[in-house]
């Protein structure tokens, strides 16, 4: 063969190499963004204290009743955070002012390695920062002024969306609002489906004090989102609000991430079910149990 037919066939071979990895790394990049289910668990005893130290084998998940093999398992650690702050007039008054309130108090006393997101909404959710950390979160923060209406379900979604973006496994969306959607143009049904299919735990807390109107309808809507996710609501007295988001912390970063691959990937509900292989002290396992597959 002469020397320019070898140098021709030498660069295609190495082109056509190139692109075969190039297409087997795309092949596990997606393979990793599709399949891949990560299901964060808290895990307390009788008393409700935080079981710490648990290994992967000490868990085992079962996925549409087939036992699946943990592939990546992290335990507690640093949290990513996204607030979700109502910023709606409903907001004004007292309640502002014990939220900026507890909410600086809490920053400054936060964990150095978290990172936070801020979104606020009133007619309209917006993404104020994203994935800073404490000093930052509270510069843009006591910078807000309530006003306007609350489209709620529409900052949520935004939230869910935004948590794809984050750095860290251990991440959960915390909702501050008196809980009343007015303005929104998605329906709480939508917001259900959304929360399961990101697969990420929501924290509410319920800022009603001094607020008659909508309030049952606003407690159900906050415990919905938290209980269908694996998370917490909290009601707290203006004057705790502080202790309720340090609260909020101390369970994220203490939950156990376990990620694996279902052994089917049809699209469509799954149930998932943890428990604990030896520890029985474990009473208490919160994690969201169902997730949807696109």
């Amino acid at each position: 063969m002469p020397a320019r037919n070898r140098w021709i066939a030498a660069v295609s071979f190495t082109l056509l190499s190139w692109a075969a990895v190039r297409a087997q790394e795309a092949e596990e990049v997606i393979r990793v963004e599709t399949a891949l289910v990560t299901v964060n668990v808290s895990v307390a005893d009788a008393t409700g204290r935080r079981l710490s130290g648990l290994q992967a084998e000490d868990f085992r998940v079962i996925d549409e009743g087939q036992p699946v093999r943990l592939e990546f398992f992290d335990g507690q650690g640093p949290a990513s955070i996204v607030f979700v702050v109502d910023i709606s007039t409903s907001m004004q008054g007292e309640k502002w002012k014990r939220l900026k309130a507890g909410l600086k108090k809490f920053l400054a006393q936060a964990r150095a390695d978290n990172d936070y997101t801020l979104i606020a909404f009133s007619d309209t959710p917006q993404l104020i920062v994203c994935s800073v950390n404490a000093a930052e979160l509270w510069q843009n923060f006591s910078e807000l002024k309530p006003s306007g209406n609350t489209a709620l379900y529409d900052a949520v979604l935004l939230g869910l969306n935004t948590l794809e973006r984050v750095p860290q496994r251990h991440q959960a969306l915390v909702l501050l609002s008196d809980g009343v959607d007015t303005t929104s143009r998605a329906g709480l049904s939508r917001v259900q489906q959304e929360a399961l299919a990101h697969r990420a735990t929501i924290y509410t807390v319920g800022i009603l004090y001094g607020f008659t109107e909508g309030v049952r309808t606003g407690q159900e809507l906050l415990n919905q989102l938290a209980d269908a996710t694996g998370g917490l609501v909290q009601f707290p007295p203006l004057d705790e609000i502080r202790k309720v988001l340090e609260t909020i912390s101390a369970d994220l970063s203490s939950q156990y991430s376990l990620s694996y691959y279902p052994s089917h990937k049809a699209p469509g509900w799954r149930q998932i079910q943890v428990s604990l292989a030896r520890d029985p002290r474990a009473v208490n396992l919160r994690y969201q149990r169902h997730y949807l597959i696109r």
